[in-house]
């Protein structure tokens, strides 16, 4: 799945600012050294030292600490590089080229790509590789055991582990060489296992009887022109082996090399006597090609042995009778090894420290994948796996300190990491129109045109004619035919897989195809209509006028003004529409942008999907299943809400360059003119009330498009955010704040309301650029506590224009009523605060009161179903009372009656009681309900009119019928019971 030994330019450019190579070699293994002598160390001082020194040492210091600093730092290199470490050393460089090829490839193998260290910068290859399934299996067997056939024609065979892939034992002439051919499907973890090999064997743990170890990627050396001799092969990417007596030739000495070739398929190989001539000279200038070929043969240096790593389709370029062993990789077979994958990287949270909610995570996806479900199939390749857990990362592990990370970029990463920059090739020859022949976009316009006919006709499950038809499409040249040969082996089963049955098709008695991951056929579905492969006849007429008469238009002009002097000016008409032919195909083109906007649109806000989940939780529940009563009835239509996010994704600049690098162009023109229409679209949706769950999606399209402008335009357009009842998660929140963010410090939202969102004091404080531009916060039926209304009110303090804040039922106590009394002068403008259904005492409401009487504006304090006795009921009640000076009443909401009498707002609070009584604690709202009863009857009691006592019966009436409500539902079992 990696490519190794190829840095990018701006990853040299980085390590080169870092330092020199034994700098980054130490920076590199500081951590794992210091793992390994701490405890040695820890008396003096030393490790503390290290500490201090890597992190901050000054640059410009005494010679003393110089020296001493480079003397550790030299030490790490060579503890690294196999020497015994020595901590107080001399300061002689290393010499050995073998120690030195060691740390050098320890370098560039520990070298993680961007799409790993973005994802918290804890992993390693020693702390993430999980060994994949690996068979001695012969091709002419079975053209390949595919990774989602069933386990039991896998598990028959024993499994290999790496070092005993050049067992003697299967060497008949003790004098040559083990040649051993890896082969597997795409994503099963070939390019992996080479490199947690490679960085073994400078370890010291593996093929301990080869002392030197040459990998090469065949995509760097196929492409060389220049006639060249293995040993320059060798020096020009290892210049520190250009004279190593490994490579002479001479004697026996080759017996102790390894060369390791990745990615065959890349490579042009013929094994014909007349075209390969044969060549047993090192030093022997030949084609790149031609130098592999004559290695396999055993004719160039007979005693090395070769390990070749390649695709299914490329297998039978090596004759039969040039491989000792042919070794197949078939990923992860069991749910174990996925378990064990995903441990190892999502328990490597809060710097190595496993958090309990990762644990959990970890065992609700066990459990989806015990279930035999789809995802357990896709699971089988290690490159799903790791789409799967960089999409749990991103959905559990975003917090404030993470970079900006979207979904739509985590699968253009992944199609990167599999596909970057590759051309479908047959028998490794490329077309000179690389473009025309990049596998990326190969697979876009026949799988992501088979998965946008899905998405438009709601069908996840293909039969095998529709996958002949858009996969194999019409007649075509014998070119074509290959390169359709070529795809359907090596990545055809990479996307789709045979769905489970256990069985036929009950409806059409054949077997039907899945993609392998459900949210793949949304994205490829939304690239093909992003990159304009969904074209109508018109368009494809237009287009290919266009660029017909654009190739003439020059000669066209100057011809022109040669004939205008002799020939009559009207003749000229025809001429004229020709050159005007160009315009009309812009005018055909906007429009076509303008359809896609109008796709995304009519998708984003389809009236059917408004009662469904929002997409972020529709990922989650693919990925670790549906937890509780299941339907007894499979449902098989879904809904595509993620294909519309996916289109406003791939419109971002981050992820158009990595389609880029994939040979999927979209350019600039046609990001703008789909935005300019989109925001017409978006801004007429978001002035309409929407659902919780479909604004979320709004949110969550805006986060994906990263186009600040386009989002606080239509944000300028919404006045009134209500998520309640969405289950805020953390990636969840960041959405929401980096939205927020992109607007004016002049935004102003009437409402916020995230009641309900289970949303934690961790939380919060994640939403804070939210709390900054709402007049009215409804944060009720939250678990804050007091931790969280300490966090809540830091946040507020920027907010001037806060006017109604509601925390009923958030858990808070006494504590946080006093927070909330010192706080309360910075809110001038605050007019009403709800702290109904918490734990506040007397002590803590009468505080709270007298601070909201002080107060400029607050007239409204709602504080029943707190922890309130009688008296101090009666005391908030007098409290409440006018001001002698201003006149200002402050409303305390603390009962049904006050006093004697009954509460002008005894029907709101009933109102709300009866609203929440099924989902709040029962026992809690009874018991409060009986009080209510007992004042009502007590009040009653006080009076003589007629008029009075009927005015209390008639609330008490409410009373019981909300007692008997409660009573009937817990017989039935109804409701949550959330406390």
């Amino acid at each position: 799945m990696w490519r190794f030994g190829r840095p990018s330019g701006a990853e040299v450019l980085r390590w080169r600012c870092q330092g020199s190579p034994r700098d980054v070699c130490c920076n590199l293994h500081t951590r794992a050294l210091k793992k390994t002598f701490n405890t040695s160390l820890r008396s003096d001082g030393i490790c503390g030292g290290v500490n201090h020194h890597h992190l901050s040492f000054p640059a410009k210091t005494t010679s003393s600490y110089r020296y001493t600093w480079r003397e550790l730092r030299t030490s790490m290199c060579y503890s690294i590089s196999g020497f015994n470490p020595r901590f107080f050393c001399t300061y002689e460089p290393i010499t050995d080229p073998i120690e030195i090829h060691k740390q050098k490839l320890t370098l560039w193998f520990s070298h993680l790509p961007q799409e790993e260290r973005q994802f918290g910068g804890y992993f390693s290859p020693e702390t993430m590789h999980v060994q994949p399934l690996i068979l001695e299996h012969h091709p002419d067997e079975d053209r390949g055991l595919s990774p989602f056939k069933e386990k039991t024609s896998i598990s028959t065979r024993p499994s290999l582990t790496v070092e005993q892939l050049f067992d003697g034992n299967n060497n008949g002439n003790k004098a040559r060489g083990l040649n051993v051919l890896l082969y597997g499907a795409v994503g099963t973890g070939k390019s992996t296992v080479v490199r947690k090999l490679v960085l073994d064997w400078c370890a010291g743990s593996v093929f301990s009887q080869f002392k030197l170890v040459l990998p090469f990627s065949c995509e760097d050396i196929s492409p060389l022109s220049k006639p060249t001799s293995l040993r320059d092969l060798v020096g020009r990417k290892y210049m520190h082996l250009r004279k190593t007596p490994y490579l002479s030739g001479d004697f026996d000495k080759a017996k102790d090399v390894l060369f390791i070739f990745n990615g065959m398929e890349k490579m042009k190989l013929d094994f014909r006597i007349g075209s390969t001539e044969l060549c047993s000279d090192p030093n022997e200038a030949l084609s790149s090609g031609a130098v592999v070929v004559n290695l396999l043969r055993k004719y160039l240096l007979p005693e090395a042995s070769i390990l070749v790593t390649t695709r299914l389709s490329a297998v039978d370029r090596v004759p039969k009778k040039y491989i000792n062993r042919f070794v197949q990789i078939c990923g992860f077979n069991d749910p174990d090894r996925q378990r064990a994958y995903f441990t190892s990287r999502l328990l490597q949270q809060n710097e190595g420290k496993p958090g309990k909610a990762a644990e959990t995570l970890i065992e609700m996806f066990y459990l989806n994948l015990q279930r035999e479900s789809q995802l357990a199939t896709a699971c089988f390749l290690p490159s799903y796996c790791w789409l799967t857990c960089a999409t749990l990362h991103l959905l559990h592990f975003t917090d404030t300190k993470s970079p900006i990370r979207t979904l739509t970029g985590i699968y253009t990463s992944f199609m990167r990491l599999n596909f970057g920059g590759e051309v479908i090739t047959v028998d490794g020859n490329v077309s000179s129109q690389e473009q025309q022949n990049s596998l990326m976009l190969y697979v876009v316009r026949t799988v992501g045109k088979l998965a946008f006919d899905g998405v438009t006709n709601k069908r996840t499950s293909f039969s095998a004619d529709e996958l002949e038809q858009w996969v194999g499409g019409k007649t075509k040249t014998d070119e074509e035919l290959q390169q359709l040969a070529v795809f359907r082996t090596d990545v055809l089963d990479f996307f789709l897989v045979p769905r489970d049955y256990h069985g036929t098709d009950p409806e059409s008695g054949g077997t039907r195809y899945v993609f392998a991951v459900p949210a793949m056929q949304e994205y490829l579905a939304a690239l093909y209509v992003v990159l304009g492969e969904n074209k109508s006849v018109l368009e494809k007429l237009t287009k290919e006028v266009s660029e017909a008469l654009g190739q003439a238009s020059e000669d066209i002009t100057s011809l022109l003004g040669i004939l205008s002097k002799i020939i009559p000016f009207r003749i000229f008409a025809i001429f004229n529409l020709l050159k005007l032919f160009p315009k009309l195909f812009e005018r055909v083109n906007s429009l076509s942008k303008g359809r896609i906007a109008n796709t995304m649109a009519a998708e984003m806000f389809r009236s059917e999907d408004s009662f469904n989940e929002d997409v972020l939780d529709q990922v989650e529940q693919s990925l670790l299943g549906v937890h509780g009563p299941q339907p007894q009835e499979e449902i098989y239509t879904r809904a595509f809400e993620l294909y519309p996010i996916f289109m406003g994704g791939l419109l971002h600049y981050g992820n158009r360059r990595l389609l880029d690098q994939l040979g999927c162009s979209i350019k600039s023109q046609t990001v703008s003119q789909i935005t300019h229409a989109l925001r017409k679209h978006l801004i007429k949706e978001s002035q309409k009330k929407q659902p919780p769950e479909e604004l979320m999606d709004l949110l969550v399209l805006l986060y994906e498009f990263q186009n600040p402008r386009l989002t606080a335009e239509v944000l300028q357009s919404i006045k009134t955010i209500n998520l309640s009842t969405v289950r805020m998660t953390p990636h969840k929140c960041f959405v929401l704040s980096i939205v927020l963010s992109c607007t004016s410090s002049s935004f102003h939202l009437n409402e916020l309301n995230l009641s309900s969102c289970h949303i934690t004091p961790e939380l919060l404080q994640m939403l804070w650029p939210a709390f900054r531009h709402t007049s009215n916060l409804k944060l009720c039926d939250n678990y804050l506590t007091d931790t969280g209304i300490s966090h809540l009110l830091e946040a507020l303090s920027g907010n001037h224009s806060l006017q109604r804040l509601n925390l009923m039922h958030t858990g808070i106590g006494d504590q946080s009523a006093q927070l909330l009394a010192e706080s309360l002068g910075q809110h001038k403008m605050l007019q009403e605060l709800n702290v109904a259904y918490n734990n506040i005492g007397d002590s803590a409401a009468l505080t709270l009161v007298d601070a909201c009487r002080e107060h400029p504006s607050i007239h409204t304090v709602h504080l029943y179903l707190n922890q309130l006795t009688d008296v101090g009921k009666q005391s908030l009640y007098v409290r409440g009372g006018p001001r002698v000076k201003e006149g200002r009443r402050v409303k305390v909401l603390a009962s049904v009656t006050e006093g004697s009498d009954i509460s002008e707002d005894w029907h709101p609070i009933l109102s709300v009681i009866g609203k929440n009584s099924l989902s709040w604690d029962r026992g809690r709202v009874r018991e409060q309900l009986l009080v209510f009863l007992k004042d009502l009857e007590w009040g009653r009691k006080q009076h003589q009119s007629f008029w009075k006592k009927m005015h209390f019966r008639r609330v008490e009436s409410v009373v019981r019928q909300m007692l008997r409500l409660l009573e009937k539902s817990s017989d039935t079992g109804t409701g949550t019971g959330i406390k």
